[in-house]
């Protein structure tokens, strides 16, 4: 008789997701979330759902689970994508451990994902961010701590949970100031800050008598500072933005949406991919690639760029009547 189901989920998120990969607890968070729905969904018909084995866990009953993800929760599909991604993560588990359920698995695993259309992701002007730090009324103690908090966002391009994990002794300050980040997947690294965010920050961390050892943003409890602590401030900041110069920023802001912001505009300034990649943190440059695509503008000069190099410089390719009419443009030029 085949293990439950449990069984091996309990295997896969203990010994595999946080041992092996050092998953992090937002990761595992996701993951997580994915399975309680699964289970959810699986007691509607099956109450006992805690002793089911692992072979009945087919590839019919991940089927009905994405259409019930649709009809019923009524999740789209890059929601579902997500949800189908950790269930194949969990099959190739199994397959890994138990090679007696190869079949089912390979079966599970090639489900195809739904087909969603792939939007650039929303950013910010430079206007727009000057506009929302320049919202910020820093003589005071709580303006002076958002001015921090939001400049070091947008400068950084740190993931929110980043910025709620740092601490003063991540900052080290000087002609080279950098800060050092805990990111996705137990990494670290390095990221070079502006002179001005270095001030800013620093003038902050001496204001409120921060220790090393402190949060470096806490919230007015003394506590550190939340995800969604976070979003209200931005959320309020862009507001005051709004106000002071109407639909300067566009639809809603959260945190990720600085982050996106920063790395498009290091991607217009012609900062190489790669460059922009490890700056972000992303495992691979294909992430990043995303960013190329959000300017058209930035798209052409690469293109121009590259057939000024490759395309040979000859009027052999255009007949006569377009050499005449060449011609005549080239000289009107003159």
């Amino acid at each position: 008789m085949s293990e439950s189901f449990s069984f091996y989920i309990q295997r896969y998120f203990m010994s595999y997701l946080m041992k092996q990969h050092n998953y992090g607890p937002n990761t595992v968070s996701s993951y997580r979330d994915t399975f309680k729905l699964l289970l959810t969904f699986m007691a509607e018909s099956d109450r006992n759902i805690s002793e089911k084995p692992i072979d009945e866990v087919d590839y019919d009953v991940v089927l009905r689970f994405l259409s019930w993800l649709s009809d019923v929760r009524k999740n789209g599909v890059s929601t579902k994508n997500v949800r189908l991604a950790h269930i194949k993560s969990f099959f190739r588990y199994v397959m890994m451990t138990a090679p007696e359920h190869s079949g089912q698995c390979s079966k599970i695993l090639g489900i195809p994902f739904g087909k969603e259309d792939k939007k650039p992701p929303e950013c910010m002007s430079m206007d727009a961010i000057k506009q929302m730090l320049a919202s910020i009324d820093s003589s005071s103690d709580e303006g002076l701590r958002h001015l921090a908090l939001l400049s070091l966002m947008y400068d950084s391009a740190c993931r929110v949970q980043e910025i709620v994990n740092l601490n003063v002794m991540d900052l080290q300050s000087g002609q080279c100031c950098r800060i050092y980040v805990h990111g996705k997947g137990n990494k670290y690294r390095s990221i070079p800050l502006l002179g001005e965010t270095e001030k800013i920050v620093s003038k902050y961390i001496r204001q409120f008598h921060l220790t090393p050892e402190s949060p470096l943003f806490f919230n007015r409890n003394g506590e550190r500072l939340t995800r969604q602590g976070i979003r209200y401030i931005i959320r309020k900041y862009s507001k005051a933005a709004n106000e002071a110069a109407p639909g300067i920023i566009d639809g809603s802001v959260y945190p990720h949406r600085m982050r996106h912001s920063k790395a498009t505009h290091l991607v217009d300034k012609g900062v190489n991919i790669y460059n922009v990649r490890d700056f972000l943190g992303h495992e691979s440059v294909a992430t990043t690639q995303v960013y190329l695509t959000t300017n058209p503008e930035v798209t052409r000069k690469a293109i121009e760029s590259v057939a000024e190099k490759t395309v040979p410089e000859s009027l052999d390719f255009f007949s006569d009547e377009e050499k005449d009419d060449l011609l005549s443009f080239l000289d009107s030029l003159g």
